[in-house]
Parts: C-alpha cells; sequence; structure tokens
C-alpha cells in the first residue's frame, strides 16, 4: 500500500480512512491512517483497541485486526449490532478519504472530570448510547448539564439519573439547532468543561463557540463521527 504523506495536521488527532472493505454480510473492514499524537511506537494491536473504544460502543462491535505502528496504519473490522446506533450512523456516511476526529493520547473520549468545573454535554439522538456509558460513571459530587436533542422522550426517561446533574431535553421541530443555540448562549468559562457527540456538522460548530470564549482545547472534547447526505 502506498501511504499518503503529509495529510493529516498531527495537532488534530485524526482517523484517516484509506480502505474499505466487507469480507462478510454484517462486517466491515477499514483501513486507516492515524496522526501523530494519537498513538505510541510501542504499541500493539490491544493498546490501540483500548485508545480507540468510545463511550457507549460495545468492545464486541469492533476488533483491531492489524495495527502497524511504525506507519500508524491501523485495520479494524466493525461488526455493530442492532443497538449500536452511534456505530451503524458512523459507518454509514464514513467512505475513502474521510478524517474522524479522534482523542488525544491520555485523554479519552469522556468528559474531563475535575477542578470543580461543572460539564455541560450535548448529544443527538444516535449518540445517546455514549451519553448514557458517561452517566454509568459519573464522578460522585461533579455537577453536569446534558443537553439532548431527540424526538424521542422515552430516549431521556431511561438514562441514568444521576445526582448533580440536570437533563435539557428538545423533542419537536424548532427551526433551529438546539444544541449549537444553547452552547452559544450559555456562559462559557474556566468554570466549565465541554464534552459533546453526534452530527460532525453541529459538533463543529459547538467546538467553534467554546475555542472563541475562550476554552481550553483540552476543555472541549467535542466528536463529530457521522455526516447527515
Amino acid at each position: 500500500m502506498e501511504y499518503p504523506h503529509g495529510v493529516i495536521d498531527a495537532a488534530v488527532p485524526t482517523m484517516h480512512t484509506l480502505a474499505i472493505g466487507r469480507p462478510r454480510p454484517g462486517t466491515m473492514r477499514m483501513t486507516s491512517l492515524l496522526s501523530a499524537g494519537s498513538y505510541q511506537r510501542d504499541w500493539d494491536e490491544d493498546a490501540i483497541a483500548e485508545q480507540l473504544r468510545f463511550p457507549g460502543v460495545d468492545e464486541r462491535d469492533f476488533r483491531v485486526r492489524r495495527f502497524d505502528a511504525a506507519h500508524g496504519i491501523v485495520d479494524i473490522e466493525y461488526t455493530p449490532s442492532h443497538e449500536s446506533t452511534m456505530m451503524s450512523r458512523w459507518l454509514d456516511s464514513v467512505e475513502v478519504g474521510t478524517r474522524t476526529r479522534i482523542a488525544p493520547i491520555g485523554a479519552g473520549f469522556g468528559p474531563r472530570f475535575g477542578d470543580g468545573r461543572r460539564v455541560h454535554m450535548f448529544v443527538d439522538e444516535p449518540s445517546i448510547p455514549a451519553a448514557r456509558a458517561v452517566l454509568r460513571s459519573w464522578p460522585a459530587g461533579t455537577l453536569g448539564t446534558l443537553w439532548v436533542d431527540t424526538p424521542r422522550p422515552e430516549d431521556v426517561a431511561d438514562l441514568p439519573d444521576v445526582d448533580g446533574v440536570s437533563v435539557m431535553s428538545f423533542h419537536t421541530e424548532l427551526g433551529f439547532d438546539p444544541l449549537v443555540t444553547a452552547a452559544r448562549r450559555m456562559r462559557l468559562d474556566s468554570s466549565v468543561t465541554v464534552w459533546g457527540t453526534g452530527e460532525s456538522g453541529r459538533m463543529d460548530e459547538i467546538r467553534a463557540a467554546c475555542l472563541a470564549a475562550g476554552l481550553a482545547d483540552d476543555h472541549v472534547r467535542v466528536f463529530g463521527y457521522y455526516s447527515r447526505r
């Protein structure tokens, strides 16, 4: 395989899709190039699998088949279950050339807890399993607000009830993006940290609002993993 050069900004950890195959029904195999800063040269398949694991995605839904640490090339097989709406939505939208933002080494895909900061979280309907996973491991004494955009009120009712975390949900078409609007109107300063996951366009806008307000990059853990077509 001929590896691309100079196409990935090392300052922004990404997974650049190079090839896609379907070895059998229900399985997608993807070859990707990881940017510097998202892996270490001494990592093996188990280590990179742990680095790429996302909240709410069952570890049985993907398997790292090969990892070439010298070049940052990883082969992964995805076998999402019917319940894995996040992974299915991403796989439906990804194509050769797609760049998916991933977490830097040691940061993980969850919120940055600590420092007494309130955690603001933004998710859309396919991303609710990620929010559920985050809430299930919520640190005691941490305050937070979860903003959810879903047409299904029962999705919100099924979320864990966590002390100190309030939920703001939107179930009807409003004529504007409620998640982006909330991010732009809220107080974004050193008292808060932000986490979000969902459709790439709206997550990019939320991320831009946070950075424009002066939040440090490590307090803006916002991941867009699929695109509307």
